[in-house]
């Protein structure tokens, strides 16, 4: 018998990628500017007592920047240990081309490679802060690269609390929305 195990990041990953290819509907194409995207509950959410968290993220791709702003729900909180941390993320499949591996697979390896084209591509934005007492977290990114390969945003729950060896991979998807298709042309 053949199995596969599948590791928890691994897991964390795909789960954000079919939550965000999901949401993929709520894109509204030909729309270009800073954008208030609203950030909708993850399916896992429910399995920490964070359904009913709402934010959204403030994404100016001209700019290069997002600021995401997360309340958590009247007589909720973070699961203890837990952090909060905001990601850009390719909607889907890679964006990695052929040409990249002219002299050799990524990862060194053929399978690896070929594999990693169906995970999507995150960016830590880095952790929220709490404001002040509140039940509300914050977190901004600026970033010198161009934004377009990013299609979507989200807020993952780190149960590590991202201390020790920081782990550049996505944890339990939280909030997740879709960047309109046609807001990162100013980033070219």
């Amino acid at each position: 018998m053949n199995t596969t195990t599948i590791s928890r990041p691994a897991l964390a990953a795909l789960t954000l990628a079919a939550t965000l290819s999901a949401a993929s509907a709520w894109a509204m194409p030909g729309m270009m500017g800073p954008q208030h995207i609203k950030l909708m509950a993850a399916p896992p959410a429910k399995m920490a007592g964070l359904q009913n968290a709402t934010g959204y993220a403030d994404v100016d791709a001209a700019r290069r920047t997002v600021k995401f702003s997360i309340t958590l729900a009247r007589g909720t909180r973070l699961p203890a240990g837990n952090v909060l941390e905001g990601w850009l993320s390719t909607s889907g499949k890679s964006t990695a081309s052929m040409a990249d591996q002219k002299f050799g697979p990524a990862f060194g390896k053929k399978d690896m490679a070929m594999k990693s084209r169906e995970i999507p591509y995150a960016l830590s934005t880095g952790l929220l802060r709490r404001v002040g007492n509140s039940r509300t977290y914050v977190g901004r990114f600026h970033i010198d690269n161009p934004f377009t390969p990013y299609g979507a945003v989200a807020i993952t729950l780190e149960s590590d609390g991202n201390s020790g060896n920081y782990d550049p991979r996505p944890g339990t998807p939280l909030l997740v929305g879709m960047i309109p298709s046609g807001s990162m042309m100013g980033s070219r």
